[in-house]
């Protein structure tokens, strides 16, 4: 059973593109192959019952459910700081620590991409969906956490749903690719490579594709991902141990892989003679490309951080359908609320429907041995259906008045009526 005390709350720390620098960012991130080792050292800490940690090339949060929301920022700034071996004062100035009903007001406009670097980007329901999943088999889900995040989740397809917010979206490779437009005007004649063939790199691609590109050069872990692409797409296709020998072709070079190191150094370029532009694109998290790369005279460097020109366009053409987002984030966030106080009677709904049960099972052991076994099946789901019915509205009830505020007389009520004990402990759990 999964238990939570009802007094529990959520927070979340984190660090995005609206407060910390590319660079920081690099080394605040758990990419997968970090994912569950952060996540069982964060649930070692004291004060914190569940957690989940969403990590993307734009920012890295972590969502936990506590007994302190006001007193835990310090204990998960010192963590965060510590496994990443940085000093908490050095991350304490890029950090937002947010609780109660803002935590849950930013995961929602989070996953509706209402926060995201480009407006209405549909990458960051699927990367909720991942770290939700990845706390769930970790085992540091529990029963809040699970309620917020499938909430979240809902929430996020219903904005794209009722606004026109994913409308034409621009991805973070659309607006790569559109920067690179911008340097060249033409791509049909460029040479252009791309690192890592994830989902950002096919994104890439399609959009490059579009653009006219077809002398492709494709580098990636697994050989046979990058013949993939090949075969789609065109062009040329080769392991990542290759990139150095290729360089010298690419007019354009689009960096997305997942990689705790650089894959391209200032050494492995500082050599290279080409006649015109040179442009390579960072998008990957942390970065593939080192800083150094950008201050040589022959190459231009953009990082994620550096495609705000094509982003603004794109937030001012769906301002109008944030909006209307917004307004539906603020309606979910009521509903959470209301959810989260009701919390305080569901206590009383379990001991009154086991006080019922237990008044069925009584009367029912009566005719156990009166009647026959096939009959008494009958009588016992005749049982269940009738208490189900019974307290289907006095349970509905209850638990608006404890989403007003009236928990304590509900409870008094009930004591009264019933005679019933009711435990001040009792846990909420699902089975």
């Amino acid at each position: 059973m999964i238990k939570i005390k009802e007094n529990s709350h959520c927070v979340v720390l984190g660090a995005s593109h609206k407060t910390c620098p590319v660079a920081l960012r690099d080394r605040l991130g758990f990419p997968a192959a970090n994912l569950d080792l952060g996540l069982a050292s964060l649930g070692r800490l004291p004060g914190l019952s569940e957690a989940v940690i969403l990590s993307t090339c734009n920012r890295t949060e972590m969502y936990v459910a506590t007994l302190y929301p006001e007193t835990l920022r310090d204990t998960l700034l010192n963590w965060w700081a510590e496994f990443c071996h940085l000093d908490a004062v050095e991350l304490a100035p890029h950090c937002f620590y947010l609780t109660h009903t803002e935590a849950v007001s930013h995961l929602y406009s989070v996953v509706s991409s209402v926060d995201s670097l480009v407006l209405g980007e549909n990458q960051i329901l699927g990367q909720v969906r991942e770290a939700f999943l990845a706390s769930q088999k970790s085992g540091h889900l529990g029963f809040f956490l699970n309620h917020l995040f499938q909430t979240a989740m809902t929430l996020g397809k219903k904005v794209r749903e009722c606004t026109a917010i994913g409308e034409g979206t621009v991805s973070i490779p659309f607006a790569a690719v559109e920067l690179c437009r911008e340097q060249f005007g033409d791509l049909s004649s460029c040479c252009v490579g791309i690192l890592g063939l994830g989902e950002m790199g096919s994104i890439a691609a399609v959009n490059l594709s579009a653009a006219g590109v077809t002398r492709f050069r494709f580098f990636n872990r697994t050989e046979q991902k990058s013949a993939d692409f090949v075969a789609r797409f065109g062009g040329q296709g080769f392991g990542i141990n290759a990139l150095s020998t290729h360089l010298a072709e690419l007019d354009v070079l689009i960096t997305c892989a997942q990689c705790s190191d650089y894959l391209v150094r200032d050494s492995d370029v500082k050599g290279i003679v080409r006649k015109g532009k040179t442009v390579y694109v960072d998008i990957g998290a942390p970065r593939n490309i080192a800083p150094e790369v950008g201050d040589l005279s022959s190459i231009s460097l953009f990082s994620i951080d550096d495609l705000n020109k094509v982003v603004e366009a794109n937030r001012n053409m769906r301002k109008h359908s944030a909006e209307k987002a917004r307004e539906i984030i603020e309606n979910a966030v009521d509903e959470f609320v209301a959810w989260f106080a009701s919390l305080s009677v569901i206590p009383l709904v379990l001991t009154m429907r086991e006080h019922h049960e237990a008044i069925g099972i009584s009367v029912l052991q009566k005719w156990k041995h009166k009647v026959s076994p096939e009959t008494y099946e009958v009588l016992e789901r005749f049982n269940e259906d009738l208490i189900a019915k019974i307290l289907h509205e006095p349970s509905a009830q209850i638990k608006r008045l404890g989403a007003a505020g009236l928990g304590l007389e509900s409870r008094l009520i009930l004591e009264k009526l019933f005679d019933l004990n009711l435990d001040q402990d009792t846990e909420i759990g699902n089975d």
